[in-house]
């Protein structure tokens, strides 16, 4: 039953659609649009809420809540479960879709019709492979307890990471159909209201991105906050290219609308389509060839058809003018390339069959923050020539107060770090006078997260400590943790002012005559990488798009 009515709540959004695509200019055919947006919206919260109810019913004959709960999981947990496998998400998504509509239909003025149409098709294409995976699916035989949910996903961050990005998608879907609006139409609305679903899109993107890392930090334990996963990188690129667009200021351009979503719904087909289980751990190992299809010719065919209704009402002088215009900040163009390597290196390994190393991305970053770093001189020049020396040794001051706190050298690194305070520094001397404050509240939120990153990957040390027979815990850098903590988690982590340290439980030693040996590694200066993003994200909630 429940499964028919998200196949009916498919075609009832494909007839909103249809209707949208004719023009219907009576107070009635609107009404009725509204209507049957409405009824297909309540029909996706009934079948959402069903879901949940099964969740903390434990409704073991439904295959999705067999495979991802139990009896003994916590209550919270059971409702983050249905958004903890793939039909789940894609109901999660569906439900946030279908809410984010009734912004759609506020939209007026030309092309207003056209853009409802295109995001409507949308939802009826995610509600109809929703139908297809069949979330609601019984089993032949009904069990007493389920499988129980992933340890990895019992964590506070796992709740909010899915919901927070499938928002950011969802509102790039709506920016996606919003480029209908752009033929022909220059109206300051239209520019205000792209740029408000761009913010809010970075935004809900950047806090998912942040709340995964914090996540994958703190319950996974596989290469830190970021391991450079094929998913992880189809999260960020999106991410990258609406940064690119904030700073370029340019709105009308049907690219600002249509990337940012094409790119996303490439990340949701690796993820879905089972290409990267060997590759991933966030992919799903059983893919769903139909779905992926479907994905990939559905945003395929809307973008081939956005592009040319677009270009066939441009002169060809148009055309040829756009090309020459190179207004954009540098930086924008510096965004662009970063995302298109790491786009580069994570389809490599789909196209070649051949891993992407580490390397790679480690190079284009250290490229990327020297040009970061340089730009960020260059647009303080005035005062680069009037303080650099004071400016070069504040930034000395720091470093060796960084080396004395953490207790590690490592010269190329350490003169990378020194370079990437250069900023900072510059603005310390001059008093913060030379720019707005929102230049430097986004700007010290790049800085800071580029120098925790360098110490807490690059600075790193790992250690071993010995835990003697019946001692209570093991010491290291003066922190005593439990040796019973040691055994309840796969990692255990201590937060200190100047570092983390972090422990891999299943790489603990014992000793044949007794005692054991812990393994350990310190992540200097992580802090800063969590205070540093968190500056970043919160730019869009102040209404700070970098103006420099």
């Amino acid at each position: 039953m429940e499964n028919i009515l998200l196949l009916a709540a498919s075609c009832l959004f494909a007839i909103c659609a249809i209707l949208s695509f004719i023009p219907v200019y009576s107070g009635h055919g609107r009404t009725f649009i509204r209507l049957t947006w409405l009824l297909s919206t309540v029909i996706v919260v009934y079948d959402v809420g069903r879901m949940v109810s099964f969740l903390l019913l434990s409704r073991f004959e439904y295959k999705y809540v067999y495979s991802h709960s139990d009896c003994e999981t916590e209550l919270i947990y059971k409702i983050s479960a249905l958004w903890s496998g793939q039909e789940g998400s894609f109901l999660l998504w569906a439900l946030i879709l279908s809410i984010m509509g009734f912004f759609m239909l506020q939209v007026q003025g030309k092309g207003a019709r056209r853009a409802f149409g295109l995001y409507t098709s949308i939802v009826s294409c995610i509600l109809f492979m929703c139908f297809i995976i069949d979330p609601f699916a019984k089993a032949s035989l009904i069990s007493a307890d389920g499988l129980g949910l992933n340890e990895a996903l019992k964590d506070p961050w796992m709740i909010v990471h899915p919901p927070l990005v499938f928002i950011s998608y969802s509102a790039m879907a709506l920016l996606f159909s919003l480029s209908a609006t752009l033929s022909g139409n220059t109206s300051k609305d239209v520019t205000d209201r792209i740029l408000f679903w761009l913010r809010i899109s970075w935004f809900f993107l950047g806090a998912g991105i942040l709340s995964g890392s914090i996540w994958a930090y703190r319950a996974l334990g596989w290469g830190g906050y970021w391991a450079w996963d094929p998913i992880e990188n189809a999260a960020l690129v999106p991410w990258l290219m609406i940064c690119a667009y904030l700073h370029a200021r340019e709105y009308r351009k049907p690219s600002v609308c249509i990337v940012p979503f094409s790119i996303a719904c490439f990340g949701v087909f690796l993820a879905r389509s089972g290409v990267l289980k060997d590759q991933s751990v966030h992919a799903y190992a059983d893919g769903n060839i139909t779905v992926t299809g479907i994905i990939s010719f559905i945003i395929l065919g809307a973008v081939l058809f956005l592009y040319f209704s677009r270009f066939r009402k441009l002169d060809a002088k148009r055309i040829i003018n756009s090309f020459s215009m190179y207004d954009q900040r540098l930086i924008t163009y510096s965004l662009y390339g970063y995302a298109a390597l790491i786009f580069i290196g994570t389809t490599i390994p789909i196209v070649l069959h051949i891993e992407t190393p580490v390397a790679f991305y480690t190079s284009i970053s250290i490229v990327f923050t020297l040009v970061y770093i340089i730009l960020l001189l260059l647009w303080d020049l005035e005062t680069l020539k009037n303080r650099n020396i004071l400016m070069i040794a504040v930034s000395t001051i720091l470093l060796i107060g960084i080396i004395t706190a953490i207790g590690s050298i490592r010269f190329w690194w350490m003169l990378l770090l020194w370079f990437c305070m250069m900023p900072l520094s510059l603005w310390i001397v001059s008093g913060f006078k030379a720019k707005s404050r929102k230049y430097y509240l986004a700007h010290l939120g790049v800085l800071l997260l580029i120098i925790g990153s360098i110490g807490s990957s690059a600075l790193d040390k790992e250690g071993f400590a010995l835990c003697n027979p019946g001692s209570p815990g093991v010491v290291i850098s003066g922190v005593e943790i439990p040796t019973a903590s040691l055994f309840e988690k796969e990692m255990v982590i201590r937060s200190l002012p100047a570092e983390d340290i972090v422990i891999q439980c299943s790489g603990i030693v014992p000793l044949s005559q007794g005692g054991i040996i812990v393994p350990y590694v310190k992540k200097p200066l992580i802090i800063l990488f969590w205070i540093g993003s968190f500056l970043v994200i919160i730019q869009p909630v102040f209404r700070c798009t970098f103006r420099h």
